[in-house]
Parts: C-alpha cells; sequence; structure tokens
C-alpha cells in the first residue's frame, strides 16, 4: 500500500504547492534550518537570512504518535542530511534551525522529542515547535488568522492582533482528526464495508480499494486493515483514491469529501470563536494534502467559515510551514 497521501496534481489548488527554487551557490551567509515533519513525510531546508532556499531534504513520517520516536527522530536526522548535503554544509555551520514537528503537543511527548533530537543532532539552537506553529507563521506571515492544516491528521491554529494562539483538533486517529486524510480513508472503508452488505449504495471505491490494497473482496479487508502495524499512515494513502472518485462524479466520495469540508469548517470556526474574530478581517489559509481535492472539500469549508465571520477569506497561505519554522528559528536567536 502507497504510504503518501498524495492526490492528482491537476486538481491541486495552488494553496498546497510551493516551488522552492535551490540555490545552492550561497554558501558565505549564516545558514537556517526548517523542518516540517507530519504523519505521512518529513521535509527539511536550509536558507539564508532572506529565505533563499540552499538545500532541502526529505524522508519519512516524523510524528512520534504515529510511528514512535526512534522512527521520527531517524527521519528527521535524514531529512537534515539531505539538505546538508545539497547544502554542501555540515549541520554545525547552520545558525540556528526549528524543527516543526506534528504529534508533540503533549507535554511528555515534547519533552521525549525535545531530549532525542538533542542527543541526536547536537545543534546548539534548535527550537521544538508544533507543526501546526510553524504552519501558522508560515501561512499568515505574521499577521492575524488561522491556519487549518489537513494532511494525515488535522488541526487548525489562529492568532489575533494580541499575539493570542488558541488551537481546535490535532487529537489523533482515535480521538479526533475529523477532516483528514485518515479520516477520508476510514469513511471510503466504512462505506464499502457497508456496500458489500447492501447497507449502502454502490460505489466506484469498493473496486479501486480493493485493487490498491492488493485483494479479491471487501470481504477480505479485515485481513488487511486490522493486521497493519502502520495501519493509521497507510489507511490515510487511500484518500487520494476518494479524491479520484469524486472527480469522476461517485457520489458516494463526493459526500465523503463534503463532510471532510464541514469537519474542518468546524475545527475552524471554533478557533474563530476562542479568539473573537467573529467580525474581523483575516484570512483562513489551508495547508496539507487533503486540499488537493480542491472544491469538493473547500466550497462547504468556505461556506461554513463565512457563516461564522463574514469578512474572513479563505485561501492560500502566504509561505510553507518550512519557511514559517525558519522564520521561528531566526526570530529565537534574535530574541
Amino acid at each position: 500500500m502507497s504510504k503518501h497521501l498524495t492526490m492528482h496534481p491537476s486538481r491541486e489548488p495552488a494553496a498546497t504547492r510551493f516551488t522552492h527554487t535551490v540555490n545552492n551557490s550561497i554558501t558565505h551567509a549564516p545558514c537556517f534550518l526548517g523542518i516540517d515533519g507530519g504523519g505521512t513525510k518529513t521535509h527539511a531546508i536550509i536558507t539564508t537570512a532572506s529565505y533563499k532556499i540552499i538545500g532541502e531534504g526529505f524522508s519519512g513520517a516524523s510524528n512520534p504518535v504515529r510511528v514512535g520516536f526512534d522512527t521520527a527522530v531517524a527521519n528527521i536526522n535524514q531529512a537534515i542530511k539531505q539538505a546538508c548535503e545539497q547544502a554542501h554544509i555540515a549541520p554545525h555551520d547552520i545558525a540556528a534551525g526549528c524543527a516543526a514537528i506534528a504529534g508533540i503537543s503533549h507535554p511528555i511527548h515534547y519533552h521525549t522529542m525535545r531530549k532525542a533530537l538533542d542527543a541526536r543532532l547536537r545543534m546548539d539552537h534548535l527550537e521544538l515547535v508544533t507543526d501546526a506553529r510553524a504552519a501558522l507563521e508560515g501561512a499568515l506571515d505574521g499577521r492575524q488568522g488561522i491556519v487549518l492544516i489537513a494532511g494525515t491528521g488535522s488541526i487548525a491554529m489562529g492568532m489575533n492582533e494580541g499575539r493570542q494562539v488558541e488551537r481546535s483538533g490535532g487529537w489523533g486517529p482515535t480521538l479526533g482528526d475529523e477532516g483528514s486524510g485518515y479520516d477520508i480513508a476510514r469513511q471510503a472503508l466504512k462505506a464499502v464495508a457497508a456496500s458489500f452488505d447492501g447497507r449502502a449504495p454502490r460505489t466506484l471505491l469498493t473496486e479501486r480499494i480493493c485493487r490498491e490494497l492488493g485483494i479479491l473482496s471487501a470481504k477480505d479487508l479485515p485481513g488487511v486493515i486490522y493486521n497493519n502495524e502502520e495501519a493509521s499512515t497507510q489507511i490515510a494513502s487511500l484518500a487520494r483514491l476518494v479524491a479520484d472518485a469524486a472527480a469522476e462524479g461517485d457520489a458516494v466520495a463526493r459526500q465523503i469529501l463534503a463532510q471532510a469540508g464541514r469537519d474542518l469548517g468546524e475545527l475552524a470556526v471554533s478557533v474563530i470563536r476562542k479568539l473573537h474574530l467573529e467580525s474581523a478581517t483575516f484570512r483562513v489559509a489551508y495547508v496539507g494534502s487533503v486540499f488537493k481535492a480542491g472544491e469538493c472539500v473547500l466550497e462547504p469549508l468556505r461556506a461554513a467559515v463565512l457563516k461564522a465571520a463574514p469578512r474572513a477569506e479563505v485561501g492560500e497561505p502566504l509561505r510553507s510551514p518550512e519557511i514559517g519554522a525558519v522564520k521561528l528559528a531566526q526570530a529565537a536567536v534574535e530574541s
């Protein structure tokens, strides 16, 4: 089963595409490290002080709740190593860095990751924040508003003019993650099972999910799903099949994506209310692979946000989460 939550590129909204031009000819200026680590992949960049990217690296998931701390730290290290090699520098040449990692909002997880990264990377100036915090910094470029992240998991985080920060979601696959890639895929699996039973309509998802999982019939699903040690990450990868089926007019797939959009709208609205932004003008920026499904998700999301805050704008993030992490690294050494 594919481990990457990807959807058809022709339907990917511009908001989730960040085309980084790597210029590794600049090595004499101070270098900064930004890392965005989630439930599917880890992306590291090395930049100058003016955000010119001179190195970039990718690796697997680094959310410790999903893959464990050892695997998470190993993947972070691998992404940094690739970025340093491309930039032609060593890790000790980095002036400061920030690792923005999903799954560390609980103090125990945060401190365990902090200790593990310090032991493995041995960097003097490395900040550790949640992935949502870096996405917020990048998406709004320091202005008030909300960032809504929906990849393998889901979370919303916002900031008002008084610099008050609030969040909603980020509870993981058991307690939450509504509207996430995992939740979309889980709803698709439930729809296939219900269709097999005769409790729900037929759907293109049945044939496509069975083919993706290498099984002949929906009756074989339990043996694949319940015997998978990496179930949440790999199940989330099935969300791309839902987007494909929806684009071809499958009613069940479209309903699943519409519900995801409404759920993500609820996450955003809860943060809007916590920050008292109902009458304000601000941006709700969306980040993550779920939004590659396009208007099937965005239309109900937009409707939910505008009902609560009519002056809000739902649109593209201004900068990527990795650049947001770099900005946080710079701010930490300047303070």
